[in-house]
């Protein structure tokens, strides 16, 4: 039986969650089972705890971890992927390496897959500062051009590659993202008790979960849902992130419009909270500028969560015809859908139901088996 040694960027990984670094584990948890010819290392820069390291996969601690975000581990991150990482795939003679989050190193002996998860640094600059926006820029057309294979996660963010990189869209696989089983609409009465308790959290809020961010559009959400917070409709808008660009702005905004105590900022929520910090939502809502995929709107609807989002990017794709979606730049609609759909209790069930159905149709199986396959054809090309 002959094996081949796939090796994986996973730094998100073991960092503060997010939607990249779900992809990363969620992938690696399934892929031994599906080819145990397939020898998986996950390459980190700071060691995975033996409850997160996935079950036949090993991890290989390259560099040095300087933590997340800060302004020296952004400077570092090209040193760490162009000089530590060839240097692993030379040594233990990789034969494939994905580059799961954008960026491949500038030189290897080996084949190469990368995943774009979307064209941000692109379409939205404003979200970045000057020298990363540049950097990452540099980098994802360095990654387009290089790659012998190129993975997105939605046909909007394939597009976009084509339209602003003039790449061909048959050279671009499409492979979805799932959803965590975890995400449901049952839990433990006292795992819910629980998860309010820890935030405090009152009995009817609304909810939207990502960085504290420009492109979030969360000006947007804190405007629209001010007239349902003045009239009692909802006891709170709950935003669950950590910060990002123009955050602090963010907060201000919502003291000059008297939500003090109404609008809750609840910074990084743990993974084992967030499940239960959906399932008690009364509505979700992601009126994101651009998203590559929108994560956040298929938990929410896996939850039985009413979801308001973007008729924007790629979030149609995700949502389909179980969300109410509203052009972003439209505070006023977005205010209206709010107070409908809290108001409508048949149209809260019915945006219920649909985002159930649909949440099923989104499997990280179905993703896991699709990158396997790829990896092979990849690996067996001539």
């Amino acid at each position: 039986m002959k094996h081949y040694r796939v090796a994986i960027d996973a730094r998100w990984a073991v960092r503060r969650m997010n939607g990249i670094g779900q992809y990363i584990l969620q992938l690696a948890g399934r892929m031994p089972a599906l080819d145990p010819e397939l020898h998986l290392t996950l390459l980190v820069d700071k060691a995975m705890g033996p409850h997160l390291l996935p079950a036949g996969c090993e991890q290989a601690v390259l560099g040095s971890y300087l933590g997340d975000g800060t302004p020296a581990a952004r400077f570092y991150s090209p040193f760490w992927l162009n000089l530590e990482v060839p240097r692993f795939l030379s040594r233990y003679s990789v034969e494939l390496f994905h580059g799961a989050n954008f960026v491949l190193p500038r030189t290897t002996l080996c084949r190469t897959v990368a995943t774009v998860h979307d064209m941000s640094f692109f379409r939205t600059p404003w979200v970045y500062g000057p020298l990363y926006q540049c950097y990452m820029r540099r980098q994802v057309r360095t990654t387009i051009g290089r790659a012998d294979a190129l993975i997105t996660i939605s046909h909007r963010t394939r597009d976009d590659i084509a339209e602003l990189q003039g790449a061909g869209t048959e050279s671009i696989v499409v492979i979805r993202c799932g959803v965590d089983p975890r995400f449901r609409t049952q839990h433990p009465e006292s795992y819910l008790r629980s998860v309010q308790a820890a935030f405090g959290l009152p009995a009817r809020y609304i909810l939207q979960v990502g960085l504290i961010e420009q492109k979030k559009n969360l000006a947007a959400v804190l405007r629209a849902s001010t007239a349902a917070l003045n009239a009692g409709l909802a006891d709170a808008v709950v935003f669950a992130g950590r910060d990002g660009l123009g955050a602090a702005g963010i907060r201000r905004l919502a003291s000059r419009l008297g939500l003090d105590g109404k609008a809750r900022f609840l910074g990084y929520v743990p993974q084992d909270l967030l499940p239960g910090l959906y399932s008690l939502a009364t509505l979700f809502v992601f009126p994101s500028h651009y998203e590559g995929f929108g994560l956040p709107v298929l938990e929410a609807m896996a939850s039985g969560v009413p979801v308001i989002a973007s008729s924007t990017s790629a979030i149609p794709e995700v949502a389909g015809d179980a969300a109410m979606l509203i052009d972003p730049a439209d505070v006023n609609g977005l205010s209206r859908a709010i107070r409908t759909a809290l108001t409508d209790e048949s149209l809260r069930a019915r945006l219920r139901d649909r985002g159930l159905s649909r949440a099923r149709m989104f499997s990280w199986d179905e993703a896991a088996a699709k990158h396997v396959g790829l990896y092979r054809r990849v690996l067996e090309t001539r």
